[in-house]
């Protein structure tokens, strides 16, 4: 059940109060006024990303109870309270950290259904009705051709019918992500969206990098340059969005725009910042949303990734705002950079505007900035003192605070995070209110804190007791989940949904649908990579692999991986055991690496499998005994201790094929 804790106004805790002492008051002062005449930019949130791989994978698998507190830390009013939810548009192609299913697999077969991202929308929505959606490609399926096409745009139209089906409404979309810009796509886009209904969608360009031969924010902006002499494609841009400009990874302690996206007239955006612990990175957080304003005008700032529910191994572990990856379980944790975030979310809603003069630097370490509500009487204040640069010894600081402008000077509401500290009872702490005398007030900020004041009301702090941690238990049997994947069965390439069985078999079957390679984000650097999807956990020791496989035509090959472990620099490269099979009657096990090619440890030949029939087959792993089943028979079998446990999968390549009954016992 739902508990959201408040504490009392009148309550004082000692531990995490720091009341202006004589000698703190000797300190020499920051003086700000804040000025309800001076409103300046609008603020326009802060939210986070579900994409840029399967990072948010495991969530609608995980037991209710725990499902719906995760969703509250992340959408509801007592955790990070996020304003932005940007999803990736699928698109059957690994982008980071696994792959998401599009709606479009091949030209006109179109499945709303398809992916865990509308479900996650909706959830958002239902917590938030005013929270803003954004969507944006990393990648395509193989048949568009090309992302900068019409065809593209047209898939990216048919993938808003889909959101409005499922009664979602998408406020901004981007380009291709971090693949700078073209400029007739965004016109055509721009065209296509008005022609379509869906005048209100604001484009955002370009989510690029600011990366060149070397780091150099201005390239993250260079869309703003062509936009000032396109006419049509400055019509076309609702807002200039860009990635990492307050350094990479993310600090916080410089933050960048250029002249000519400030000219441009348009909201300018981090519209993905991260690479960042979920816990180390919380100061960065906090600073990246305060200097981002005072040194780049950036109005609105968005955190990737969203969650960390994907399975262990893969490469961008240990970011978001909530760690769930035991879906069994139902086990998570509640990440510092969360609570970072809450303490402007909380405290500023979109359509606020900042107050002129009342946003600069704390002394000689920190940084505030204050924001004015649409009444011009309440205001909040939110303080950071968490280091001007790298290493720098933090001092504690004093803020002295006058209003004026008609703010309202009655009672103000005050909560803190100490941004450095592991202890989760030290995260958004309500302290004692302030009542201000003649419009004035002071406060001592102690060195790795973020502070927050307000005179409105409704901050709360969100508290659960997640279950123990466990590992995944044997044995594991495949079956459909809130979306139309396999309950834990997360698709690092290609796409593994349910589809019907057919050939004799009722049901629903988990198919391979991505029928050629995707349009990826990246050309892989190794061999090219192919479809294929991991379960379990790794402490998996001695199990078996067992499903039933149908080929749809002569060329088709289908994989049963054993004893997952990491993935390298390249998806295709991961620790582990595969056996593969091929509709022509090729066999062999391989001994897999996260850093060099596979060795073939075991190989032959069976006769051709006939497309359209389906055959059993199984991968055994018993201590260093592998062996190749199929039509209960053992075909081959080879011997190898380099991986005693780890996880298990299946894999095909760019064929569509199906499996029945995956399981692993």
């Amino acid at each position: 059940m739902r508990r959201i804790i408040t504490v009392s106004a009148a309550v004082s805790l000692a531990t995490v109060l720091w009341p202006l002492t004589a000698s703190a008051a000797n300190h020499a002062s920051t003086n700000i006024t804040i000025n309800g005449q001076r409103p300046g930019t609008v603020f326009d949130g802060i939210g986070a990303i579900s994409g840029g791989g399967g990072n948010s994978r495991y969530l609608i698998d995980y037991p209710a109870t725990q499902r719906t507190q995760i969703l509250n830390y992340l959408f509801g009013p007592g955790g990070a309270d996020l304003q932005i939810l940007k999803l990736q548009i699928g698109d059957d192609a690994d982008s980071a950290d696994g792959s998401e299913p599009s709606v479009e697999h091949e030209p006109g077969s179109i499945d709303c259904n398809s992916g865990y991202e509308w479900w996650l929308a909706r959830q958002a929505v239902a917590r938030d009705p005013g929270i803003k959606l954004y969507g944006l490609q990393w990648a395509a399926p193989g048949w568009i051709g090309s992302i900068w096409s019409h065809a593209d745009a047209q898939y990216v139209i048919k993938w808003l019918n889909c959101a409005k089906e499922h009664g979602l409404t998408i406020s901004y979309l981007g380009g291709w992500n971090e693949h700078g810009y073209n400029i007739a796509w965004y016109e055509y886009m721009r065209k296509t969206l008005n022609a379509s209904g869906y005048r209100s969608v604001k484009l955002v360009a370009a989510d690029a990098m600011p990366f060149g031969a070397s780091y150099d924010p201005a390239l993250a902006w260079q869309v703003a340059v062509a936009a000032a002499t396109h006419p049509a494609l400055r019509a076309s841009i609702g807002v200039l969005g860009a990635h990492d400009t307050c350094q990479y990874p993310t600090t916080g302690f410089q933050c960048a725009s250029t002249p000519a996206a400030r000219r441009l007239g348009v909201p300018l955006w981090e519209s993905e910042l991260g690479a960042v612990d979920a816990n180390a990175g919380a100061p960065a957080m906090a600073r990246s949303i305060n200097n981002g304003y005072i040194q780049a005008g950036i109005t609105a700032f968005i955190e990737w990734p969203l969650l960390d529910s994907m399975p262990l191994g893969l490469f961008f572990e240990n970011r978001g705002l909530v760690t769930a990856d035991q879906p069994q379980s139902g086990f998570y944790t509640v990440n510092r950079i969360g609570w970072a975030i809450a303490q402007t979310t909380q405290f500023v809603k979109p359509g606020w505007r900042h107050v002129n003069g009342a946003n600069g630097y704390l002394g000689e370490s920190g940084s505030y900035n204050a924001y004015e509500a649409p009444n011009r009487r309440d205001w909040s204040l939110v303080a950071e003192n968490t280091g001007h640069f790298a290493g720098q010894q933090v001092r504690r600081q004093t803020i002295t605070v006058r209003l004026a402008g008609g703010l309202a000077t009655g009672a103000v509401h005050v909560w803190a995070t100490n941004l450095t500290s592991a202890n989760p009872s030290s995260w958004f702490v309500r302290q004692a209110d302030i009542h201000p005398a003649g419009g004035r007030f002071s406060y001592s900020i102690p060195p790795g804190y973020v502070v927050s004041f307000t005179t409105r009301g409704g901050q709360a702090r969100y508290r659960t007791a997640p279950p123990p941690s466990a590992p995944m238990a044997l044995p594991y049997r495949a079956r459909p989940d809130g979306s139309n994947e396999a309950w834990g069965l997360a698709s690092q390439e290609g796409a593994f949904v349910y589809r019907p069985c057919l050939a004799s078999v009722r049901g629903r079957c988990i198919k391979q649908v991505a029928g050629q390679m995707p349009i990826w984000p990246a050309v892989p650097w190794g061999p090219l990579p192919t479809p294929y999807a991991i379960v379990g956990d790794h402490s998996w020791q001695n199990y078996t692999v067992s499903t039933r496989i149908l080929f749809t035509n002569s060329t088709g090959r289908a994989s049963l991986i054993g004893r997952f472990g990491t993935q390298g620099g390249d998806r295709y490269f991961f620790t582990g055991y595969e056996a593969d099979l091929s509709a022509n009657g090729h066999w062999q096990i391989t001994r897999d690496s996260n850093v060099n090619y596979a060795v073939v440890l075991a190989s032959g030949t069976l006769p051709a499998i006939t497309p359209g029939t389906w055959h059993a087959i199984s991968l055994r792993l018993h201590g260093s005994t592998i062996t190749l089943s199929v039509g209960g028979r053992q075909v081959g079998g080879a011997t190898d201790g380099t991986w005693p446990s780890g996880m298990a999968g299946i894999g095909s390549n760019w064929d569509l094929v199906k499996f029945d009954g995956l399981t692993v016992s």
